[in-house]
């Protein structure tokens, strides 16, 4: 799969200009920011001579400054977000094994973790692992 970067710019009539930053001369348009990239994502394959499939676009609108600035830090939130879940998840998972290794049931376990039982039993059953998941 081979990435590529579509500029995105708004015209005044509304509807979406986009090209590849890595080739300029592959450019179209589309009335929203979805239907711009699918014919992209149509325009690149057939300029690189290759699947649809094969194409990533990684969206870079062009936008007001302070527009621009708003977006980036509601990305990073996001990122921030995320990362935050997932350290809360494998804590819980920590705290869940913790308590049931002591003898506590699963059921007590999830009562002083604050969620339910049964999410305590996915959070110890290793095939709900990620780890487990991607080798399985």
């Amino acid at each position: 799969m081979k990435t590529y970067t579509a500029r995105l710019e708004r015209e005044k009539d509304g509807r979406w200009t986009v090209e590849l930053e890595e080739e300029p001369r592959v450019h179209t348009w589309g009335k929203t920011v979805d239907q711009a990239l699918a014919r992209m994502r149509e325009a690149a394959a057939l300029w690189f001579q290759t699947d649809e499939n094969q194409i990533e676009l990684v969206p870079h609108p062009v936008l007001p400054k302070t527009a621009g600035h708003t977006v980036e830090q509601a990305r990073q939130a996001r990122d921030h977000a995320r990362d935050a879940d997932r350290r809360a998840i494998e804590q819980t998972r920590k705290a869940a094994a913790a308590l049931t290794n002591r003898g506590i049931s699963m059921r007590d376990a999830a009562a002083i973790l604050g969620i339910s039982h049964q999410r305590v039993h996915q959070l110890l059953t290793p095939e709900t692992t990620p780890a487990r998941r991607k080798a399985g």
